[in-house]
């Protein structure tokens, strides 16, 4: 048979002391450690979000302007693309002009020569038909 005296009591409170003294030395400081670990991790975790969100936000940022630089750059090259075509119009005009006003003026200075030549052809013609009247009449 089983004899309960006094000594089941006494181990019956020695074991409530142990796990007592084993909750408030050890369960207890165990527990608080595991929730503030658990507390620095999760916010780490919502910062590591938000760092992620303004990153996110960062780069999308970053993109946009990158568009409008590109954008911009191919505005100031087609602009300057625009005035070095107009430039150069410009000049072939200028350079066409001044050809043609060359020529004009070769072909009036030609056309003087001409006139001249003519004259002093008409004149040397006269002094030849001249002559030959001349010698023609001395020998008839």
């Amino acid at each position: 048979m089983i004899n309960i005296d006094v000594t089941v009591f006494l181990q019956m409170v020695n074991f409530l002391l142990i796990l007592l003294i084993g909750k408030k030395m050890i369960y207890d400081p165990i527990l608080s450690t595991m929730e503030s670990r658990n507390r620095k991790i999760n916010d780490l975790k919502r910062s590591a979000e938000e760092l992620q969100r303004e990153l996110d936000k960062l780069k999308k940022e970053y993109e946009e302007k990158m568009t409008n630089v590109k954008k911009e750059i191919a505005e100031y090259q087609n602009n300057i693309r625009q005035k070095a075509i107009s430039e150069a119009n410009e000049m072939v005009g200028k350079v066409k002009a001044e050809i043609d006003e060359k020529v004009e003026n070769a072909r009036k200075e030609i056309e003087l020569e001409k006139e001249k030549a003519k004259v002093t052809l008409e004149r040397e013609a006269k002094v030849i038909a001249d002559i030959i009247v001349k010698k023609i009449t001395k020998v008839a």
